[in-house]
C-alpha cells in the first residue's frame, strides 16, 4: 500500500523501536499515532551499545547528534583473562566516519527520540494500552482502553510478548536457554582501563564483560547469575544502581507481517546481546518499515527484513554458547585458537563489519554510507 497523510497509522510500543519507526514516519511527513501502556521511557539503563549503522540511519532526523552528545565513545574491545589480554579490537580499523560503538542507556536513547516527536507536535501517548486488535477488512479494530478506533495499518513494536503479534496468530517458534546470566550497572571506585574500553574477562568457566557509560560507571554482564560474585577481581565497585538477571533466548517469526500490519524489533525477533545487535537491528526494522511504506512496497518487508534477523540470531548463538560453556574444550578455544584466529587483520575486519551493523542491506535512502576521510 501507498501511505498517505490521510493514512491512519497506530504504532504500539514506544521503546526504541516504535519510537525509531514513529519519528521516520514523521520525518516523511505522516502523522502516526504511538501508544505505550508504560508511563514513561523505560527508567532502566537496558540496551546499551549503538551502533554505526544505527546512528545513520537516525541522523537525517537529527537524533544521532543529540544521542552524539550524551553517550560514550568505545574505541576497544578488549578480550583478557584475568591474567593477561588475549587480542582486542580497535574500532578506529573501521573504515566508516563512525567509527566508534556509542555506549548510551536505551532510556536516554528513548528519551530524544521521544523528545523529537514532542518537537513536532506529535508526543507519545503514554498509559494507553492496546487490549485488542480485530482485522476489519483491509484494516484493523483497535482496542485502546475502553475506545474502539480503526486503523488502516499497525505497526507492532511491542516486544517479545508482543499482543500485536499474537493477535494475528504469528508464531514466534524458537528456544530458551535455561541458564540465568546476571547485570548489573555500578559505579566504579577504581577501575585499570580507559574509559573508551569494553572489557570481556575470560575465567575458567564464564565470562564478564564490562561496557562503560561515563567514566567511573558502566555494565557488567556475566554468563552467571550472580554477577557480584562474578567480577574481575581488579573491579572495586562503590555503588550497585541496578542489577538483574536474564534468560536468553532464540526466537524469529516466520512472516513479519499479515496485510497492513506489521512487525518489528523484539516482537519479530530476539537473540542473544552478545554484539549488541538487539536494538539496533530493531531500529533497522523500523527505519526499513517507514520508508517501504512511504515508497508503496511494503509487500516487500518480509523478505528484506527476515534475512538479517536469521543471521544475527545465527551469528550470536555460536559465541553465546562458547562463552558459557564450562568444558575443557571450550576454555581450550577461548583462551588459545581464538586469540590466534581474532588476531588477524582481516579476520578483525570481518568482525568489524558485524559489530558496527554493516553487514546488513545498506538503507537506500540515505544513498551510502560515508567512509572516514
Amino acid at each position: 500500500m501507498q501511505v498517505t497523510q490521510q493514512t491512519r497509522i497506530l504504532i504500539v510500543g514506544a521503546g526504541p523501536v516504535g519510537l525509531s519507526a514513529a519519528v521516520e514516519l514523521r520525518r516523511r511527513g505522516m502523522t502516526p499515532r504511538i501508544i505505550d501502556r508504560d508511563p514513561g521511557p523505560a527508567p532502566e539503563s537496558r540496551a546499551l551499545a549503538v551502533n554505526p549503522r544505527t546512528l545513520e540511519i537516525l541522523e537525517p532526523s537529527g537524533a544521532t547528534d543529540r544521542m552524539l552528545a550524551r553517550g560514550n565513545r568505545i574505541h576497544h574491545m578488549i578480550v583478557r583473562t584475568p591474567e593477561r589480554e588475549l587480542f582486542r579490537f580497535n574500532t578506529k580499523n573501521l573504515h566508516h566516519r563512525f567509527n566508534f560503538l556509542l555506549a548510551l542507556a536505551q532510556s536516554e536513547t528513548e528519551q530524544i527520540l521521544a523528545e523529537l516527536l514532542g518537537e513536532a507536535g506529535h508526543p507519545v501517548e503514554w498509559q494507553h494500552e492496546l487490549t485488542d486488535l480485530q482485522a476489519d477488512g483491509e484494516a484493523f479494530r483497535c482496542a485502546i482502553g475502553p475506545q474502539e478506533e480503526i486503523f488502516d495499518v499497525v505497526v507492532g513494536a511491542d516486544g517479545a510478548h508482543s499482543l500485536v503479534r499474537k493477535s494475528l496468530g504469528i508464531e514466534f517458534t524458537g528456544e530458551s536457554l535455561p541458564e540465568a546470566w546476571g547485570l548489573a550497572d555500578v559505579e566504579l571506585e577504581s577501575w585499570p582501563f580507559p574509559w573508551d574500553c569494553g572489557v570481556a574477562t575470560l575465567s575458567d568457566d564464564y565470562v564478564c564483560a564490562f561496557f562503560p557509560l561515563r567514566e567511573g560507571f558502566g555494565r557488567f554482564v556475566s554468563s552467571r547469575a550472580d554477577i557480584m560474585d562474578s567480577l574481575p577481581p581488579d573491579a572495586r565497585v562503590s555503588k550497585i544502581v541496578w542489577q538483574s538477571e536474564f534468560h536468553i533466548s532464540y526466537r524469529q517469526v516466520e512472516t513479519y507481517q499479515q496485510g497492513n500490519a506489521f512487525l518489528a524489533g523484539d516482537a519479530a525477533h530476539i537473540h542473544s546481546p552478545v554484539g549488541g545487535r538487539g536494538m539496533n537491528l530493531g531500529i533497522e526494522d523500523a527505519a526499513w518499515l517507514a520508508y517501504l511504506l512511504c515508497e508503496g512496497r511494503a509487500g516487500e518487508y518480509t523478505h528484506l527484513r527476515h534475512g538479517p534477523g536469521a543471521q544475527v540470531l545465527k551469528m550470536t548463538s555460536a559465541p553465546t554458547h562458547l562463552l558459557a560453556s564450562r568444558s575443557v574444550w571450550a576454555r581450550f578455544l577461548r583462551t588459545v585458537v581464538l586469540p590466534l584466529v581474532f588476531g588477524r587483520p582481516l579476520v578483525q575486519r570481518f568482525l568489524l563489519s558485524r559489530m558496527a551493523g554493516l553487514d546488513t542491506p545498506a538503507p537506500p535512502w540515505l544513498g551510502h554510507f560515508p567512509s572516514k576521510p
